[in-house]
């Protein structure tokens, strides 16, 4: 009986995996349950990682530790794969019999693992067929799951490049936090708007982009920017406000950034399903009620100075906070979730970060 229940244990534990890494590598419409085996260890890790990561004194050295994370995670993750698949065929094994030289569960375990990485050391080998057979279906397993771990990290990495390109060029011509209405004075300076609405289509593809890539490699949410100051989420944050802003523009209504914001409702959507934002929605309400028409009444003069044809002030105001109730709590959620710094700066925050991090030492 014990045999056969570690043969049924062993037998679901390889399968276990065998389906979370098909789900996970080869399938372009990955399933999100809350018990996939991917999805539990990064759960378990960032979770760890993030406590840290509050925890550390500069910010320099938390962005280290973090954009250390994504890329060793993956590693994390093969080895939680081969880890659980060796035991589970040696629980196979031991339970399955016939095997010269296996006396014990670690002798099966032992085994197991010679036969998944192939290594032919010879001094236990199977001795009837069932067992012949496994080992060459052992084998197997750990030759494909090389060969598509191998094989997805050109296309992570790509898409993680794809992403990171286009940061590059998120620029309002200064090196300090970049403000929605700055971002679009920078990109129409004498209040053309032809020009603004072929910037907001150029980084609606890159929306698009994000919403496919992320979707098909969950694990690049997690991956960071190179550069102190900046981060893919800040960036969609930065750029959707943008969009917003043009919505007091007059002849607006269906132009690119509406177009624009309906991708990243739908982005901000996805990434934060079965997430409760009660919290985040009730906090934002009271902002909106308590200080914001001061700044609103800013940035709408700031931008009719520049001669930007807006609507009253009221409707402007009015439809401002009516699309920006679909995405912001989900974007806050996100920006706390993932550690992202509050805005996206310019390069020279990274010079300003690392004297303040040997200023703390001191």
């Amino acid at each position: 009986m014990l045999e056969f229940l570690a043969v049924v244990i062993g037998a679901a534990a390889v399968v276990a995996v065998l389906v979370d890494m098909v789900n996970t590598l080869v399938t372009t419409q990955t399933a999100q349950g809350r018990w996939w085996l991917t999805r539990r260890v990064y759960v378990l890790a960032w979770g760890v990682i993030r406590f840290v990561a509050i925890r550390l004194r500069t910010d320099a050295a938390r962005e280290r530790l973090l954009g250390t994370f994504a890329p060793v995670s993956v590693l994390l993750l093969l080895v939680v794969w081969v880890t659980q698949q060796v035991i589970g065929f040696g629980l196979i094994w031991w339970g399955v019999g016939g095997v010269t030289g296996v006396g014990s569960l670690f002798d099966a375990v032992y085994f197991s693992g010679v036969v998944y990485f192939t290594l032919g050391f010879g001094e236990i080998v199977p001795a009837e067929a069932v067992p012949r057979i496994g080992a060459l279906v052992e084998a197997l397993a750990g030759v494909l799951t090389t060969a598509l771990v191998i094989g997805y990290l050109p296309s992570l990495y790509t898409a993680y490049s794809e992403r990171e390109r286009k940061l590059m060029l998120l620029d309002d011509g200064s090196e300090d936090r970049i403000t929605p209405a700055n971002l679009v004075l920078a990109r129409a300076p004498d209040g053309d708007a032809t020009q603004l609405f072929s910037f907001f289509t150029e980084w609606e593809e890159w929306i698009a982009g994000v919403i496919e890539t992320h979707s098909t490699f969950p694990m690049l949410r997690l991956f960071r920017s190179k550069d102190p100051g900046q981060h893919w989420i800040t960036a969609l944050g930065v750029v959707t406000d943008a969009a917003l802003t043009c919505q007091m523009m007059r002849g607006a209504e269906n132009r690119a950034p509406y177009w624009l914001l309906r991708r990243s409702i739908r982005l901000f959507t996805e990434l934060t399903d079965g997430v409760d934002l009660s919290e985040y929605r009730a906090r934002l309400d009271e902002a909106y009620t308590e200080g914001s028409s001061e700044q609103f009444r800013e940035m709408y003069d700031q931008l009719a100075a520049a001669g930007f044809d807006l609507l009253p002030i009221d409707e402007a105001r009015t439809r401002m906070l009516e699309l920006r109730r679909r995405f912001d709590a989900q974007m806050e959620w996100l920006i706390d979730m993932l550690l992202a710094p509050r805005g996206f700066w310019g390069h020279a925050i990274g010079h300003r970060m690392g004297e303040e991090e040997v200023a703390s030492n001191e």
